[in-house]
């Protein structure tokens, strides 16, 4: 079998953070996967809530039906996994969102985990999620940090002493390990790591080794499949998704 290529797309439009996801999405695919990482080109800088995500899925879906190479299968970089079934429509490959991948590798690796987040990250979502996925009983639950999304471009030491403090919350709480709600949380992990002694998931990596493992049990294209189920019809704008609505191959 060639090896795999792996679009990582990052539906805000900050490059400091593509960059972040980049590093660890190469690191995690290592020679197991071709990645290549894209980002939104309209949109929000930064993802922190519903008009944000709407915007971002926009932005998102523009870039992959305009990207110009083949590839096998799509991680979505954004840890609300924003727009992974509208991609799961435009495109025939596996769609693989870090947030869901996060979850499920805890719910594997670990007894009890919980997850570290910028302020946008809400008990109540988390909470939803876990029990959406069946693992309500290991998930001790949202450790709601003070921080914006776009702290985690600054490089400042109080970003990584406030998201160690909270983690070391969750630790003491019976955590065995952490997950960390925004793609941006990258270059961090391994120095909180280190701190609190515990597993840290960088939730791209799990993103990416999740759509190498569905990969991995591919013998056909999923083209005709069940997310192929928009029909013909015309679409105002959007040119990049223009072909894909006039062809359903």
């Amino acid at each position: 079998m060639d090896t795999p290529a792996i679009l990582v797309v990052n539906p805000n439009t900050s490059t400091a953070m593509t960059l972040a996801i980049d590093r660890v999405a190469q690191a995690a695919a290592g020679t197991r996967a071709n990645v290549t990482t894209c980002q939104s080109v309209h949109g929000p800088h930064t993802i922190e809530g519903p008009l944000d995500a709407a915007l971002g899925v926009a932005g998102m879906l523009e870039v992959v039906g305009a990207y110009p190479d083949g590839f096998d299968a799509v991680v979505v970089a954004c840890f609300g996994d924003p727009g992974v079934d509208a991609l799961r429509v435009l495109v025939g490959v596996p769609v693989v969102g870090i947030g869901a991948a996060s979850f499920i590798q805890a719910g594997f690796l670990s007894q009890h985990f919980a997850i570290v987040t910028p302020t946008v990250g809400t008990p109540e979502r988390y909470a939803a999620v876990a029990a959406a996925l069946g693992l309500t009983r290991q998930f001790v639950g949202t450790y709601q940090t003070p921080l914006a999304v776009a702290d985690f471009e600054s490089g400042e030491p109080t970003v990584v002493e406030t998201l160690t403090a909270y983690a070391q919350r969750a630790v003491q709480d019976g955590a065995e390990c952490l997950l960390f709600g925004c793609a941006g949380i990258a270059d961090q992990i391994r120095a909180i790591e280190a701190q609190v002694g515990v597993l840290c998931i960088p939730s791209v990596a799990a993103g990416v080794t999740q759509a190498i493992a569905c990969l991995s049990h591919r013998q056909a294209p999923l083209l005709g499949g069940p997310f192929r189920c928009v029909k013909t019809k015309p679409l105002h704008g959007f040119s990049a998704l223009l072909r894909h609505y006039e062809t359903r191959a």
